[in-house]
Parts: structure tokens; C-alpha cells; sequence
């Protein structure tokens, strides 16, 4: 299950796919089960071993990636993994990118990343402005003036604080070269797509695989 992006038309389909057990880590295959970026994306902390989850609050298939699967798995992530969000900026996406950056300047992305996703899910048609969450950030302690300078430009290029962090998400989101969420890009390297892992458990379990991959070899680099 994944929400794709084509021109002009954004399509939410259903794949069905049946796989084997899979008992052995070598059974990943790379051009398979996920997919190697021909150039490698500069990560947030070179220390860790990162894992972005490129998602659209508009996807009910991002939805259920977030609500049941998951939780559980972030809970037990080791120390060395550094798990981060990114909204993706597809045309007709980008004012829900904006609602997860304003609750990320305020400090509130924790709080309302969970709300921002029942309510858009909920009455998707409701969101489609940045005025129309308004209400939404009133309800978590935020004030229409505090949200709204958000998007005031400012600074020598004039531009605001979301439009900055928008373009950056765009940036990222072609680098990765993203044709559909929910997705995962684990370090910079891979991408984990729901058609080519198979489910969402599998997408879970090439994360956990390509994770160890990245540290034995970063464990091999500092070996004397």
C-alpha cells in the first residue's frame, strides 16, 4: 500500500503481494527488496546511522504505517540510530509540509505530529491552506500571530522560516528520488519503498538489516 504522486493526479492504490518467510538477512536483495541511490544524501549526524520516514499526512497508507507499525519498532531503535520525519513536497502536498514545519519551529512537532495526522485523516478536505490549521495549533497553546509569523519573510533573502525548511524538504525529497510514501532512506544510501519491501513489516525488517550493514561496515572503517 503506498500513495503515489503522478502528474497533475496524486493515486492511492493497493498492491497485494505475497512473499516467502523470510529467514535469512542475505534474502534482502538490493534492485528487489530496496534500492541503492546512485549518490549518497549528506545525513543529519554522520555519528549515527540514520533513518528518515518520507511521508504525507494526506495518505492513509502513511496512516497505518504510523499508527500500527511504527510505534513499536522506534520504542526499541538503539542508541546509534537517529530516526527523523520528513514531509514530502510533491505539488498539492506542500501545505501539509508546511503544518508539520510550523509545529517543528514551535517546538510542537512532538506534541501535534499525531493530531496533525487524526485530523487531516479525518476531514482531508478541510486542510488544504495554511489558514485552515489555525484552529488546530490554537488548541495546542499556539497563537494565530505566533503561527502566522511563521510565514512572514524576513532576513536578508526574504524569506520565512517555512518556506526555508519547504525548500530543503523539496531538496531532500528529490535527492532521494521519491515516487511515493510512506518510504524509508536509510542513511543517505537506500531507499525502502511498501511495493518493492512487500508490506510494511517488511519495509520495518530491510531497515533493521540495512541498519546492522551500516554499522558493521562503519565498524570495519575504524578498525585499526
Amino acid at each position: 500500500m503506498q500513495c503515489v504522486r503522478r502528474p497533475i493526479v496524486t493515486v492511492c492504490f493497493l498492491i497485494f503481494c505475497v512473499l516467502s518467510p523470510v529467514h535469512a538477512a542475505s534474502m534482502w536483495e538490493k534492485g528487489s527488496h530496496y534500492k541503492e541511490l546512485p549518490f549518497p544524501v549528506t545525513t543529519n549526524d554522520a555519528s549515527k546511522i540514520e533513518v528518515v520516514e518520507a511521508f504525507w499526512y494526506g495518505c492513509p497508507h502513511c496512516y497505518e504505517f504510523n499508527n500500527d507499525f511504527l510505534p513499536a519498532w522506534e520504542k526499541n531503535l538503539p542508541a546509534d540510530v537517529d530516526f527523523r520525519l520528513l514531509p514530502v513536497t510533491f505539488p498539492g502536498w506542500v501545505e501539509h509540509a508546511e503544518a508539520f514545519f510550523a509545529a517543528q519551529e514551535l517546538d510542537k512537532l512532538e506534541e501535534m505530529h499525531q493530531p496533525l495526522f487524526d485530523a487531516i485523516q479525518k476531514n482531508p478536505r478541510q486542510y488544504k491552506d495554511k489558514d485552515d490549521f489555525v484552529e488546530l495549533f490554537q488548541q495546542h497553546g499556539v497563537s494565530e500571530e505566533a503561527y502566522e509569523k511563521l510565514f512572514e519573510a524576513s532576513g536578508f533573502r526574504k524569506i520565512s522560516k517555512i518556506d526555508e525548511q519547504v525548500k530543503k524538504a523539496d531538496g531532500k525529497t528529490k535527492a532521494y528520488r521519491l515516487s511515493g510514501v510512506p518510504a524509508l532512506i536509510v542513511n543517505g544510501k537506500y531507499t525502502i519503498s511498501v511495493r518493492d519491501a512487500g508490506g510494511f513489516s517488511n519495509m520495518l525488517k530491510i531497515a533493521n538489516y540495512l541498519i546492522a550493514k551500516e554499522r558493521d561496515e562503519a565498524n570495519v572503517k575504524a578498525a585499526p
